[in-house]
């Protein structure tokens, strides 16, 4: 089918109980020469629209039930887990608070995002996804991205702290600085979704949108810049994992106990094997655990962080043909469809 016009009105004109107002735009369609029109799934013998509205419907509610029972599941395992930790903290029950924190901070950012998902399956359901629910969209995506990005990256440098450099992290490492960490992760990761939500919001639904933010001047610089920092921020996150991990590898085969020092002291080493042997099965065992980890927190962002800089990346690289997604399809309806209107012939729904 092309857009010409006004032409195949007439192939409707006994539709009028089964179209909604959605449906004018089809009236500007034109069937190409040898073309059946039943194989669209837009007209059928006494059943005008019946594919395309039942498509539409299955789409709308199955969009809206899907996410919905996930995110209600999800949000559960996540109350359960937040309450476990924080039962677990007061009753000082956990190996390392330093850790619990930021993780703690991670299940609060999952449970805040799954929430506002709720906010946009009801802005969608009762006033369309529009400029605010593709505000509230984005800000969820930029919120959830950082948060855990720098909840993962403050995780492995204290993993690897702990670790590698055991009395540093004793003495160095504390509460207050793990907090105040977390406090500077929200507020970065806030300011930052903020700006991008309202901004980038405005190159779908232009609109409406509370201010204007040109095409060539704001919408494409904006667009371009937010994804190279998510990009490199990531390729930063994952080359900060790796790192990690080639240094802990390293010392799992290269680091043992300083001999020299009983040299030095002139202290036969042997009367201290059993010791030595003792220490170093523990370290490289806590060290192979440590490792463990650092993977599955590395496996984790990647898979969870890859699908939105590969839709930002997608986005950006489209940002033309998405620079009208938003933008209201103006069709003045036909005259007979008007005259049904007036008469009450015409159910909208």
């Amino acid at each position: 089918m092309e857009f010409i016009g006004a032409t195949a009105a007439s192939m409707f004109a006994n539709c009028a109980n089964e179209l909604r107002e959605r449906d004018y735009k089809y009236f500007q369609c034109t069937i190409l020469d040898g073309a059946d029109p039943l194989l669209f799934g837009i007209a059928k013998e006494n059943h005008c629209f019946q594919d395309l509205h039942a498509a539409k419907d299955a789409r709308k509610y199955v969009l809206a039930l899907v996410p919905f029972v996930f995110s209600s599941a999800a949000i559960l395992v996540n109350v359960v887990y937040g309450a476990i930790i924080i039962y677990l903290w007061r009753t000082n029950k956990l190996s390392s608070k330093h850790r619990y924190a930021f993780l703690l901070s991670r299940t609060l950012s999952t449970i805040i995002a799954l929430f506002l998902f709720y906010v946009i399956l009801l802005a969608w359901k009762f006033g369309g996804f529009e400029y605010t629910s593709a505000t509230i969209f984005i800000i969820i995506a930029s919120i959830t991205l950082l948060t855990l990005a720098g909840t993962y990256l403050a995780m492995t440098w204290i993993l690897y702290v702990a670790v590698v450099h055991p009395l540093e992290y004793r003495y160095f490492v504390t509460m207050s600085k793990c907090w105040a960490v977390i406090i500077a992760i929200w507020i970065i990761s806030i300011a930052f979704a903020l700006c991008t939500g309202l901004l980038g919001a405005t190159l779908f639904y232009p609109e409406t949108a509370p201010f204007n933010c040109p095409f060539d001047s704001c919408q494409r610089p904006f667009a371009f810049v937010v994804t190279c920092i998510m990009a490199t921020f990531m390729i930063t996150v994952i080359a900060f994992y790796m790192i990690m991990l080639w240094r802990m590898h390293r010392r799992k085969f290269d680091s043992q106990f300083d001999v020299s020092v009983f040299h030095k002291l002139g202290v036969p080493l042997k009367r201290y094997g059993v010791c030595y042997s003792r220490s170093q099965r523990s370290f490289k065992s806590s060290n192979i655990r440590a490792m463990n980890r650092l993977a599955l927190n590395l496996i984790t962002f990647t898979v969870g962080s890859l699908p939105i800089v590969v839709v930002a990346i997608i986005a950006t690289t489209n940002l033309r043909n998405l620079a009208s997604l938003g933008t209201p399809i103006r069709t003045a309806p036909f005259p007979h469809l008007e005259t049904q209107k007036r008469s009450g012939k015409y159910t909208g729904i």
